[in-house]
């Protein structure tokens, strides 16, 4: 081996997958909200209007002007991070590369939604979460604002200026999976305890609980607590997070889906905030954080418990005998809390083993 060769082996290669910093994910975050404000804009065009029969809308201008955004952006950042001699998958940032598959799945699924759109009409209700497209859209969407989430988790170390970037991204892709489970949301369908038959845009009467509404009652809960606080407890895992931020990830998303809804049930929007602030004292009074598997898990098997008990209060003034019996809110309230901790203590336990063989 000649002196050149030596030197340029002693040279360390172009570094790849290269971080992001915590401005460029704030940039993300941004065209991400523009993109989940389109998302939702056309969840309420199809919850609240007829008739809609073509795929050039304005609510769809907005959800593929903010994904076109988010791809120009990410493909910014790549072009960035590329050097002569490394590949182009190599000068993704690291953690976005979920993200720039996810631009790759948005594409293809938009134009296919237009060719089914073209094919069988626009969808209604709930054929509309059903649409293989709009579940292609819809997983696109998730990847593409868990970027900075993931971006902020692989990196060496926890500085706080990673950690809102994270929260957010957290937060907004948390959203994108109650927007397409929006038919077993609990703040977006007072539906419940009631049967909404009716068109997009018409109230339903209210009718007495089954035991088959009870049931997708139950699964609506349990769906509706894992969207919500799976989010928040991953963050746990990995930061100490102010009473506040559990809080706010709880209630941002709950009003969300009620706004998507034209307020179809404002009187929740009370319940969410009273939910919230419960979240919030019990995360101040647990005090969970990294390390501490044992408050992890309390926590987690309590902000459910604390946030749907406001719900049910609430559904008990708003519809007195037509509301949940005593077993069935109780249950469900068991139910929820014990799901969560579950969930909790696989992970933890899952991470413990980790680092132990790491």
């Amino acid at each position: 081996m000649d002196a050149a060769a030596a030197h340029a082996f002693a040279i360390p290669p172009v570094s790849v997958h290269r971080p992001t910093t915590a401005g460029e994910d704030t940039i993300t975050l941004a065209a991400g909200v523009w993109l989940l404000i389109g998302t939702y804009v056309d969840g309420w065009a199809h919850n609240n209007l007829r008739g809609l029969e073509t795929f050039f809308t304005p609510w769809h201008a907005v959800l593929y002007s903010g994904f076109a955004a988010c791809a120009v952006w990410i493909a910014a950042l790549t072009w960035r991070r590329h050097a002569p001699g490394v590949l182009w998958r190599d000068a993704v940032p690291a953690g976005y590369g979920a993200a720039a598959s996810g631009v790759v799945l948005f594409l293809a699924s938009g134009a296919g939604d237009l060719a089914w759109h073209s094919v069988f009409g626009i969808e209604q209700n709930i054929n509309a979460l059903f649409s293989p497209t709009h579940l292609g859209l819809a997983t696109g969407g998730f990847l593409i604002l868990g970027a900075p989430l993931s971006a902020a988790w692989q990196a060496p170390v926890r500085p706080w200026t990673r950690l809102v970037p994270a929260v957010a991204s957290a937060m907004l892709a948390g959203m994108v999976a109650a927007f397409i489970l929006q038919e077993f949301a609990v703040f977006a369908r007072h539906g419940l305890i009631q049967t909404y038959t009716t068109a997009a845009g018409a109230q339903p009467a209210v009718t007495v609980p089954t035991s088959s509404s009870v049931m997708v009652s139950l699964a609506s809960f349990l769906v509706s607590t894992v969207v919500v606080f799976v989010p928040v407890f991953l963050l746990a895992l990995r930061w100490r997070l102010h009473p506040a931020v559990p809080a706010a990830m709880a209630l941002v998303p709950s009003a969300g889906l009620q706004v998507m809804v034209a307020l179809r049930d404002a009187w929740l929007l009370p319940a969410a905030l009273a939910g919230s602030i419960l979240v919030g004292a019990v995360w101040a009074v647990v005090r969970p954080q990294p390390g501490h598997p044992a408050r992890l898990m309390t926590a987690a098997g309590l902000v459910p418990v604390v946030f749907w008990g406001p719900y049910f209060a609430g559904v008990a003034i708003h519809d007195g005998a037509l509301s949940f019996s005593p077993e069935v809110w109780s249950g469900i309230l068991v139910w929820t809390g014990l799901g969560m901790l579950a969930l909790a203590s696989l992970t933890v336990k899952v991470r413990e083993a980790a680092t132990a063989t790491g």
